[in-house]
């Protein structure tokens, strides 16, 4: 049995501070934004975190260890063995009855017992009959079924071979619910035409044909569960790339409902609404929750103190992009002073970057501080960020 201590890698022994350091190793290796959504990654990273939340206290640690040690029970039977009663007989007198003898009809009877076997064999002979009619019946149809399957399959490899995937895939659509034993071309038909989709999209993906990338993504959408996190993100990216925003929001949707909620998926969703959909107050909502991730993902790896211990080569660029968005939608919402707390951690955690001064400029602009505002707009350049100079005069 895998008990909680196999999952962190440590003895039953160990130590609570051994625990809290192995928990940290083993959840920065299997966290979903270090490994792009793996779904199995996931699985791991959250049995990790489920283990360091029993063994990381001490009352919770000793009550599983309890609950994980054989347990003896000594059994001392204190019962006596009841006796007993002998069986008493009691007879009954009954007065007997004379037997009268009956003489038997032999002649009679041997006519009823053919008339009987007669009738049997009639019955018989009808329902041998009428299975033989419907056996003969339902193989027929089966045949011809069959004949229309293969017809439809051999009509599906033509379609494929002329590149018509849609039409190939209406046509494998018709043979879904069963396969029989002897059509297993089929189904390997089936499963190489759904990879060379995947194949396919991959490479569009790659290099950025994002329009052929899509007309990929909706065949997998029509014909398949379409449920891997990996490509919803790439059809989500794609549709923000040819400037569909509704369509990319519900394929991040897609990615909350089944589960996988990281930072990323809700930075990607609240840059939509932002660049996109030009919805400044719904944007914010989920930059907003994105930090709520982000501060649990921090503290959970590096403890309370993560403000001073985390550095940028820590963290993924989608928690650079959150803050940086975040600012931006609080200064969209009239909110200036917010915005200015939330560029601090990017200014101490990605010093070298410009971006955060730009946007405090903008903040001290709103707030009738020019001074500070040139003094942000001047450090912004000096970073090499380009922007029009309406705050130094």
């Amino acid at each position: 049995m895998i008990t909680l201590y196999d999952l962190l890698g440590v003895s039953k022994t160990a130590s609570s501070q051994a625990i809290k350091t192995a928990f940290k190793k083993k959840a920065l290796q299997y966290h979903p934004d270090k490994n792009d959504g793996d779904p199995d990654k996931e699985e791991i990273f959250k049995r990790i975190n489920t283990a360091y939340q029993v063994l990381g206290q001490p009352q919770s640690r000793a009550d599983y260890d309890f609950s994980i040690t054989p347990q003896t029970v000594s059994y001392t039977p204190n019962t006596q063995k009841k006796r007993r009663k002998p069986y008493k007989y009691q007879s009954t007198t009954r007065p007997f009855r004379s037997y009268v003898k009956t003489e038997i009809d032999w002649k009679a009877n041997r006519k009823s017992t053919l008339y009987a076997f007669g009738f049997v064999f009639i019955i018989a002979l009808l329902v041998v009959s009428f299975v033989g009619a419907r056996d003969a019946y339902n193989e027929k149809l089966f045949f011809e079924k069959l004949e229309l399957r293969k017809s439809i399959f051999y009509q599906a490899t033509a379609f494929h071979a002329d590149g018509q995937w849609d039409a190939a895939l209406s046509q494998l659509s018709e043979l879904k619910g069963y396969l029989l034993p002897y059509e297993k071309d089929m189904e390997r038909f089936e499963i190489k035409i759904f990879s060379e989709l995947v194949a396919q999209v991959t490479q569009y993906h790659q290099e950025g044909s994002h329009q052929k990338a899509l007309a990929h993504f909706n065949l997998l959408e029509k014909y398949t569960p379409f449920n891997e996190i990996k490509l919803l993100n790439w059809q989500a990216q794609s549709y923000r790339a040819t400037l569909q925003g509704a369509a990319a929001i519900r394929s991040l949707e897609k990615i909350l409902l089944l589960g996988h909620r990281t930072v990323y998926t809700y930075v990607e969703l609240a840059e939509i609404y932002a660049d996109l959909m030009e919805d400044s107050k719904s944007a914010l909502i989920y930059y907003e929750t994105a930090n709520t991730y982000a501060q649990k993902y921090y503290e959970s790896f590096y403890g309370k103190a993560y403000a001073i211990l985390l550095k940028s080569a820590d963290l993924p660029e989608s928690h650079y992009r959150l803050y940086n968005g975040l600012a931006k939608a609080y200064l969209n919402t009239d909110n200036p002073s917010q915005a200015l707390k939330a560029t601090k951690w990017n200014l101490r955690v990605w010093p070298e970057k410009g971006d955060a001064h730009l946007i405090n400029a903008q903040a001290h602009l709103l707030l009738d501080a020019p001074t500070l505002a040139c003094e942000q707009y001047l450090i912004a350049l000096e970073k090499g960020i380009q922007a029009e100079n309406i705050f130094c005069y």
